[in-house]
């Protein structure tokens, strides 16, 4: 079954949070089994849908979660959500109130969080039956590590659970047990989150009915019949939920304006949620009737409204015509090129400080916000300090380029000086692109990169050459080449920065979310 929801939506599974630099490490609202959700933010509310199980058969529920955040102590933060869902096709409702305490601890640029439910009420009721989840039987675990790359996050991590529902008080109970894996990114140009859970549910039910019958002499009396349902099934829940940035150039009609067009940036949320399911068949009665397996599927594809957003229009005028100029327009578009004076110079070599301050743009780095709070009558805060003697702090790009240096991705190439009017290399371009995505340890234990010319590539690049090769970063010339030594153009530069960009926004999450859909 597939359904389509077209509001802004966010894919949720087990409470999975995505604890990246500056996020909160309190976990997303969730069903404990999948569910989707609107947008809560700190506090709200918003709609709501998972699949429930514990039937016997799956029911897709809706209705609304609402999320309280509750003040953090120390590095510990409770949060409740409270769950109003029905199935009215089913006659099914479902309360519940849910409190996950997180506790964080951060040791570097890494980031640990252990989630536990310290509070879970629930009461599912299908006609006259009740199933009430047994709190002091029922548990539910997350452990997650973020790793914050300088500039990407990744984080992993692993949840398992238990469910215990004890149905009408005194006739038997249904257990739900679960574990998974979590993996997922974040960075500036997307973000995505994929799940794998996997999960068993076992019924054990002993109940009685009233019957009306004739006795011998054929008079209506009413009988007590006694009913045994004892079944098991199992369940996968796998989910992606992404949030991404397409661009895209747009012309303008008519001819007659004054530039030709620009790029338009939109943003999209989209999820899938797919739950497979092998139960048994049940008859009227809720008995199980027969050996045959009731065997399906239910997936959910989601996207959420977009938002766009016009880029300003660099107005360079020897670009026209040439291989590179989408890249360069591309790059001037997010500032990452100088275009006042309307020349790009594309065939000049690209010096380390205009690529670094390109490729922070590129790679969307923020310097840090000023200290809030005023200072005392007189003071003035201290002046900015560059530890390299070619790079002055006064520089208008300064905050820019001390991001890249401070976060490694490019530093210097002696004590005390950046090599700011130095031309570029192939191979120190490629190594701040390994750099920035922290893959230097993916390095393959080949002796060869691969490329035709691999004994020219220098030593203390060649991880970072077949890393980008084996990810598409980079490919070679048309005689596969690396060229490692040669200097970068500007179009060049442009060329290369424009494929990081596009592996930040599409490469990367094929990766992630294929290896869930299609290889699970």
């Amino acid at each position: 079954m597939r359904r389509q929801l077209g509001t802004f939506l966010t894919v949720f599974l087990v409470c999975a949070a995505l604890l990246s630099p500056g996020a909160s490490a309190a976990p997303s609202p969730a069903g404990l089994e999948g569910g989707i959700s609107g947008d809560l933010g700190i506090n709200g509310s918003a709609t709501y849908q998972e699949v429930v199980l514990v039937t016997g058969e799956p029911l897709v529920v809706s209705g609304t979660v609402m999320k309280r955040q509750g003040r953090a102590r120390g590095n510990t933060v409770e949060d409740t959500y409270t769950y109003r869902l029905e199935n009215k096709a089913a006659g099914l409702v479902l309360t519940r109130q849910l409190t996950l305490a997180t506790t964080w601890k951060e040791e570097g640029k890494q980031i640990t969080a252990q989630t536990q439910a310290v509070r879970m009420r629930e009461t599912i009721t299908v006609g006259r039956t009740r199933y009430t989840l047994d709190e002091g039987s029922s548990v539910w675990n997350r452990s997650t590590v973020t790793v914050n790359e300088p500039a990407v996050s990744y984080f992993a991590g692993n949840v398992e659970g238990r469910r215990v529902y004890t149905i009408n008080q005194n006739e038997g109970t249904v257990t739900v047990t679960l574990s998974g894996d979590i993996t997922g990114y974040d960075q500036p140009w997307g973000r995505t989150e994929v799940q794998a859970i996997y999960g068993t549910v076992t019924s054990d039910r002993t109940w009685t009915t009233q019957e009306q019958t004739t006795d011998d002499q054929g008079r209506p009396v009413r009988r007590t019949v006694e009913h045994h349902s004892s079944w098991d099934g199992t369940f996968t829940s796998q989910v992606s939920r992404t949030g991404k940035f397409d661009l895209k150039y747009v012309p303008n009609e008519p001819r007659e304006i004054s530039f030709a067009g620009g790029y338009l940036e939109t943003e999209t949320q989209e999820g899938i949620l797919r739950v497979s399911y092998d139960l048994p068949r049940l008859d009227s009665a809720g008995e199980v009737s027969g050996s045959r397996r009731n065997r399906g599927e239910e997936t959910l594809n989601l996207t959420g409204t977009p938002s766009t957003r016009r880029l300003p229009v660099p107005e360079y005028v020897d670009v026209g015509g040439r291989w590179s100029a989408a890249d360069i327009t591309l790059l001037g578009s997010l500032a990452a090129w100088d275009w006042q004076d309307k020349y790009f110079h594309p065939t000049a070599p690209v010096t380390r400080r205009e690529f670094a301050l390109a490729l922070a743009h590129a790679l969307r780095l923020q310097p840090p916000a000023p200290p809030a709070g005023r200072l005392p009558f007189g003071q003035a805060p201290p002046p900015p300090v560059s530890p390299y003697r070619d790079l002055a702090a006064t520089d208008p790009a300064w905050p820019y380029l001390k991001e890249v240096s401070d976060r490694g991705i490019m530093t210097g190439v002696a004590p005390g000086y950046f090599g700011a009017k130095a031309n570029l290399t192939r191979a120190q371009a490629v190594t701040a692109f390994i750099r920035a995505l922290g893959f230097e340890n993916l390095s393959p234990a080949a002796a060869s990169t691969g490329f035709a010319d691999d004994r020219e590539i220098p030593t203390w690049a060649r991880g970072s050459f077949a890393v980008a090769r084996e990810i598409g970063l980079v490919s070679g010339d048309s005689f596969g080449r690396a060229r490692p030594n040669a200097y970068l153009t500007r179009e060049e530069a442009a060329g290369m920065l424009a494929r990081l960009i596009t592996y930040l926004r599409q490469d990367i999450l094929r990766d992630y979310r294929d290896r869930i859909f299609l290889f699970h």
